[in-house]
């Protein structure tokens, strides 16, 4: 996203200035305390509304310690949702419970905390106070949409890097709502109003009710904008999905024309990605935008600070290089140093520590087998989990060789919006012969214009010499320390001008390791289980005909393992009235692609070196592979445990 920098350029700022800020350097786990709980203060929750219950937690081994998982959980990154000291004391909208209480953030799906040294207020994971111009916010860390657990009879499996199950959309109207009941109910507003003016209540009462209006119009607004409608129809994203880039966007365009409406449908929820090999991937995302070439990803990580709640403004002020933000660079820059070294939870180990089944090493040599005969470590790359010099070379798949649903990628490729302040600015700055924003434009560039105006602006925090040598050593660094320094983009088996925007029409894929604990599948969440995976999509009459098919209706919010099918088992809604019901019917939560295991989606036909073959007009050859049936559908199932 940001290639404002060159490798040379780099190297020789690097030089220049490593000595003079080597004590900036690097994340400090100190704050974490000298003792650290070996538990990571995880709770475990022994019965909870969804039917889940565990008695113990355990960490699979990703090569982090205890206190290298609280520093992930407890960094902050400048995101600033609402008042601390409100969050703090606010309650739900239908009792006189804490809406930061461990029953409702267990509900909403984010994993309670006990309170430690650097959570003292026994916040979840991933929910952090944060600090900006003198005052204190709560917000949200990477850990809040990137830890997971799922359980296994008793067993409470913490996995970092993993995807959570957490409903964002559902928390925000839940804030909204608890925000405008204390508003409206004045014993609600009595008890926050006390509980956070302390010896100012009740002088300032009326003060803090306009200040508790202001955040509540916040809150309102953002959902009303990030709506994720189709036409007339809303369509719920449900656990464990979000729509990250429409959310982000409407970020950037409600800056852009904070006196007018500036805004697209949040309408693509997919699931949240899986970190782990994360730095050492060519690129990132679903759709594979994020390129981590160079200063690439901390281009990334500040995109999406900014779109979960970092202050920021695109106006820029006099004097100014860039836009002043809340932003925390050098906790990007370190987080994504940090990730280096996370390994991909490993089933063959927890089975070993008897936690999970162990893995026939029979049914998975005939899986792998079956791997290979269907092609599909020509995708899913085979890498060494904990190799240290691991890299990854994406394989991009276009929508219509895929197959799937397409919502996602062409929102991010087409969605447009007022330039507002960008107008007449050059696209490219640095760029002599950059064309300039006119009245509209695509969102991609906008939002690369905003996060390097972010990026050159220094902390306001601090003092001038503090915010300036900061600035200058976490720019360098970013691009000095990151991995990856050249990049190609492979689509469909072929290397293509990554700066053409239709390329973007395409799904990643990615290594497998690790792909037992990210269920469900497919990018949108639409599978529940990886032996459905393997099943072909169907209509509703299908399936009533008793054709075995991909299901068109699960349950969504259970966090145990189905360890044969590998995907969480699925309750009666009835019963469990929590529980969300994916419909796959609707807009953006088609079920239908990546069918090859199926016999529907056909595959490339490949030279010896892996290109793709073609007819006397130029296109690719392509075939239909057999229908894999139960057995092999089990025995692939066993063999991606290995992985």
């Amino acid at each position: 996203m940001i290639t404002t920098f060159t490798s040379a350029s780099a190297r020789l700022l690097w030089g220049a200035t490593l000595a003079l800020f080597t004590l900036l350097q690097g994340c400090s786990y100190l704050s974490q305390g000298v003792l650290v709980d070996g538990d990571r203060y995880a709770k475990a929750t022994t019965t909870d509304s969804f039917g889940d219950s565990a008695e113990q937690v355990v960490y699979p081994e990703q090569n982090w310690s205890a206190a290298q998982s609280l520093w992930f959980y407890n960094v902050t990154q400048g995101s600033n949702l609402i008042p601390y000291d409100i969050f703090l004391h606010l309650e739900v909208s239908d009792s006189e419970q804490l809406f930061r209480s461990d029953k409702h953030m267990n509900r909403l799906r984010y994993l309670p905390q006990s309170a430690s040294l650097a959570n003292p207020d026994g916040l979840p994971v991933g929910w952090v106070k944060d600090e900006h111009l003198g005052k204190n916010y709560i917000g949200l860390t990477c850990a809040a949409c990137h830890t997971s657990q799922i359980n296994y009879q008793g067993a409470a499996i913490r996995i970092d890097g993993g995807a959570t199950l957490a409903d964002m959309e559902k928390m925000l109207k839940s804030l909204s709502a608890a925000l405008n009941t204390s508003l409206d109910e004045p014993a609600k507003f009595e008890r926050l109003a006390k509980n956070v003016l302390k010896a100012r209540y009740p002088a300032d009462q009326e003060a803090f009710r306009v200040e508790l209006s202001e955040v509540a119009a916040q809150i309102a607004h953002y959902n009303q904008i990030n709506e994720p409608r189709h036409g007339n129809q809303s369509v719920a994203y449900g656990y464990g999905r979000l729509d990250a880039f429409g959310r982000i966007y409407n970020r950037i365009l409600a800056h852009l024309t904070p006196k007018e409406p500036n805004f697209n449908p949040a309408s693509a929820p997919v699931s949240y990605p899986y970190l782990w090999d994360t730095p050492q991937h060519d690129f990132v995302q679903w759709n594979g935008v994020g390129d981590n070439e160079l200063a690439g990803p901390l281009g990334r990580n500040t995109g999406e600070a900014l779109g979960v709640f970092a202050q920021f403004d695109l106006d820029k002020k006099p004097g100014d290089l860039g836009y002043r933000s809340s932003v925390v660079v050098r906790n990007l820059t370190r987080m994504e140093r940090h990730l280096e070294s996370l390994w991909s939870p490993s089933w063959q180990q927890l089975a070993e520590q008897n936690v999970l089944p162990a893995i026939s090493q029979h049914l998975a040599e005939q899986g792998r087998e079956i791997f290979i005969e269907y092609q599909c470590h020509t995708c899913h790359e085979a890498i060494e989990r904990t190799d240290p010099k691991r890299r990854v070379i994406s394989q991009f798949a276009s929508l219509q060789t895929i197959g799937t649903d397409p919502y996602m990628a062409m929102n991010a490729l087409n969605y447009t919006g007022k330039s507002g302040y960008l107008e007449g600015d050059k696209i490219k700055p640095l760029d002599p012969r950059s064309p300039r924003f006119s009245a509209n434009t695509p969102v991609l560039p906008a939002l690369s214009a905003a996060v390097e105006g972010v990026l050159l602006e220094p902390d306001h925090d601090k003092t001038f010499i503090r915010r300036w040598a900061e600035k200058l050593y976490d720019l360098v660094t970013s691009i000095g320390d990151n991995p990856i320094k050249k990049t190609e983009r492979h689509l469909d088996f072929e290397i293509v001008n990554k700066n053409n925007p239709a390329t973007l029409a395409a799904y990643k894929a990615r290594p497998l390791n690790g792909i037992w604990a990210t269920a469900p599948y497919l990018h949108n969440g639409s599978v529940p289980s990886l032996y459905e995976l393997f099943m072909p999509s169907c209509s509703d009459a299908e399936i009533i005909s008793g054709k075995t098919c991909r299901p068109n209706k699960f349950t969504i919010g259970v966090r145990e393992l189905d360890p044969v099918k590998v995907g969480m088992v699925g309750r009666d809604p009835a019963q469990y009235p929590d529980l969300f019901v994916f419909d796959t019917s609707l807009p953006s939560n088609s079920n239908k692609g990546h069918e090859y295991a199926a016999g529907v989606t056909p595959v490339f036909i490949l030279d010896a070196q892996g290109r793709p073959l073609k007819d006397a007009q130029g296109k690719p050859k392509m075939r239909q592979l057999n229908p894999i049936n139960h057995a092999q559908r089990l025995a692939l199932v066993e063999y991606l445990k290995t992985l």
